[in-house]
Formats: C-alpha cells, structure tokens, sequence
C-alpha cells in the first residue's frame, strides 16, 4: 500500500505548477492539464499504480509516493545523523582576538584587549596535529573570527595558517581557509600572503550604501566603505579563484533609505561571479513577520542574480538536504577563542556562560560534558512543533546553541519561520528558477 509524502510542494508558478519534494530534492513543473491529471491519479494511487505504472513508479522515486509503512521522519532523523556525527571535516574556528578598530551599534561583543599568546598558539597547532593524527579528521576548513582577526595577522594568522597548511597537504587531506573580516586592514602585501596561505574564502559587511554605511561602521568617525569596497575588488583582482560573502546588515531603515543597487551596479562584471550577496537582518531588531516577505530583500536579491552575483538563497533560514540547521550543530565544529576557551557559536558574547571547554597543554579538549551532552541529546527538530510541521526538511528546527540555553519545555516554541523574511514557496521557486537556468545553459553548451 501506498501514500502521498507529507513533504510535497505544488506552486503556481508562471501558469504551470510547480512540484516538489523536500527529502528527495526533486523539483520540476508540469502544465496545468498535467498537474489535473496527476491530481486525479493522487487520489487513488492503486489505480494510479495499476494503469500508469511507468509514471507512478517515477513518482515514487523521486519521493512523491510512499509506503504506507514508511515514516519520512526516519529519513530525515538518518540524514541528520550522518550529516552532524559522520561528517569529519573539521571546522575550526579561531579568534586571534575579541579587539576591533570598529565599534559597531549592534555587536554583541565587548571587545576586551589582547591577543592570542604565543603558548596558546602552541596549543592550537598541538590541538591540529591531534585531529588529524587520532580523531583522523578527512578535512580541514581553518576560519578566522574576532574581534577583528586582521588586528594580529602576522603574529597570529600566519604562523598558525602555514602550520595548518602543511599539516594538511603531509596527511593528504583537504584544506580551505576563510575569514571574516571587516575588510577595512586589507592590503596589496597581505593579499599576496593570503594567497599564499590559500585564503581564499571571505565573509565581508557592508551596512548599506556609502552614506549609511559610514554612519554605523567607522573607525572614530572616519569612514570606511570605500576602503572596504575597494578591497573588495582588490581580493577579486589578486586572487583568481576568490569567493566573497559580501553581508549586507541591515535594520528597519537600511533597505529603504539605501541605494544598494547602485553599489552592486559599481562592481566590475568579471568580479560579481565572485562574490555572493548575503542579506541578514541586524538579529536585535528581529521580529515576528506573520508571514510577510520583505520584498525590497527580494527584489534586491533577484537584481543580483541578473546583475550576474553568485546568488544562491533567498533566505538564511532554508536549506535543501542539509539535513542541520547551523554550523553550530555539526559535532566536527570548534572555536577556540584567543584565551583558549572552547565554544561552539560564534553568535554570542565569549562570556564564561557559553564556555563548552578547555584547550589543554597537549592539544585536547576538556569539554563540559554535561553542556554537550544537552546540545546532542537529540535532533533540533524533535520537538512537537517541529515534527508536526511540513518544512522540517527544509527548516530542520532551532539551533543546537538554542537546544543547550532554552529549557525543555520552551524548545518547541522557537519557530525560526516567524521572524524568516522570504516565505518557504519564494525559497522553492529560486530552487526551480536556479534548476531551469541549469538547464538552460547545459543545452546552451550542447
């Protein structure tokens, strides 16, 4: 016996409809005499089954049927697993500091002084060899945070970076380097040594066009968007296979009162492939939506796309066959702040209430098991809310930082979908406009 899945899409879209299945991931549209056909047959899948079998067993391939015996939720609950425990390519995450030559409004952070000593650098580096010599890590993905990393590139960076390289390249495992950075200490020199060091991944913010953004971004009052901008282009120019997350911060009034396209506009067409548009509302002014897409996102979002950006998602809340919510939740994911405590988001302030750990003298950590046994005891979405609900596929719940701070019983109430800013049928229809595109382009080359 057979059953229609608890996670089918059916969108107008265009006057065809849109279908899709968000385990499988299968997307494709079909006319509108099509879809009343399919209609029909879905509503007695026996028949379905006995007088169209080709087309049904198509159907159940790709997700749409399924056994009557099945619970989709084990498939989902399979592939949160194996993506949160069996995935060892260890991200690891390094503050070389908490210090910032930007004192932005909405930081969460307090900024104290110092930076990472030199024996908690010898920490760090005995920390690496450990990972891939006993835990037998099958990557590495080195990522810089702050406070501002580029404050101590040379004293920290470097030394650390050309350790973590070479360690990588004698075990013969992947290495990818990336930073967040505010940009404004990039230079023609030290671009040359990040190519070197094969850092080639950045995530940059920009707060709005020159005028705003210099408002709320500055270094005492002098401003700095053309600085960052500049640098920007520069890392394209310099670093042939660069990719930049360019994040746009924004508040209630960002959007509206900034000329963003224009900003997008002023980038050379052979850097946009470069650089991805990220658009992330400022979290301390985030509110409950009921179910209002900002559209001025949305538009901004498709302009890129024809601008030629590398765009990929609408919204920062989906996500197709990730099988997890955040970064946070992968159990092959650290940061080791400059002090060599250990946390796991690198959303909240470094206080001692979010500390997870230790960096011992011989490179291990000591965790708090009783912290990560809260923030593993279960799957973010095992909650009733959550396992009730049609986009737990795409959604996959709150985070794990949110599953280790919030009591048991308010977990179910923490719906990302009610502050999100682009609906879940606007995430599908980009996934099918992005399919077609693909497409397109393959026949294109044939």
């Amino acid at each position: 016996m057979y059953k229609l899945s608890d996670y089918n899409y059916f969108i107008k879209h265009e006057g065809r409809t849109v279908c899709f299945n968000s385990i499988s991931g299968q997307i494709f549209s079909v006319s509108e005499q099509e879809y009343a056909f399919l209609q029909e047959q879905f509503m007695d899948l026996i028949s379905f089954e006995l007088h169209y079998n080709s087309i049904f067993n198509r159907f159940a391939d790709w997700g749409f049927i399924a056994q009557e015996d099945e619970d989709q939720l084990d498939v989902i609950r399979l592939l949160n697993r194996k993506r949160v425990f069996l995935d060892r390519m260890y991200r690891l995450v390094i503050n070389p500091t908490l210090e910032c030559n930007f004192k932005c409004w909405y930081c969460y952070e307090d900024h104290v002084k110092g930076r990472m000593s030199d024996e908690v650098m010898g920490r760090v580096k005995r920390h690496l060899k450990y990972m891939v010599e006993e835990e037998k890590i099958t990557g590495l993905l080195l990522d810089w945070f702050g406070g501002e990393p580029l404050l101590y590139f040379d004293e920290v960076m470097v030394p650390i970076a050309q350790y973590a390289r070479e360690l990588a390249k004698e075990y013969k495992i992947p290495f990818t380097h990336q930073i967040t950075t505010n940009a404004s200490l990039i230079s023609k020199e030290r671009v040359g040594k990040m190519k070197e060091l094969e850092l080639d991944h950045f995530q940059i913010t920009l707060d709005g066009d020159e005028k705003r953004h210099d408002k709320i971004r500055n270094i005492n009052g002098l401003p700095s968007f053309r600085k960052i901008y500049e640098n920007v282009q520069l890392l394209c120019e310099y670093i042939p296979d660069v990719h930049i997350t360019l994040r746009i911060n924004y508040d209630d009034q960002t959007l509206k009162k900034s000329d963003m396209k224009q900003v997008f506009e002023g980038i050379p067409v052979a850097y946009r492939k470069l650089i991805t548009p990220n658009f992330q509302q400022v979290w301390q002014l985030g509110k409950a939506t009921n179910g209002k897409e900002n559209e001025q996102r949305i538009e901004l979002f498709n302009y890129c796309k024809d601008l030629g950006y590398d765009v990929q998602n609408p919204t920062n809340f989906l996500s197709l066959l990730k099988g997890y919510t955040c970064y946070v939740d992968r159990y092959y994911h650290t940061e080791i702040n400059y002090d060599g405590k250990i946390y796991k988001c690198t959303a909240r302030a470094y206080s001692d209430d979010y500390v997870l750990g230790e960096l011992k003298d011989d490179g291990r950590i000591r965790w708090n098991q009783k912290k990560l046994g809260r923030m593993y005891r279960k799957a973010t979405f095992e909650n009733e809310m959550c396992l009730a609900c049609k986009h737990v596929p795409l959604c996959t719940g709150p985070c794990g930082q949110k599953m280790l701070e919030t009591p048991e019983g308010e977990i179910g109430k923490l719906c990302y979908l009610n502050t999100a800013e682009v609906g879940v049928e606007t995430f599908i229809l980009s996934l099918y406009e992005d399919k077609m595109q693909m497409l397109k382009s393959q026949q294109e080359v044939l």
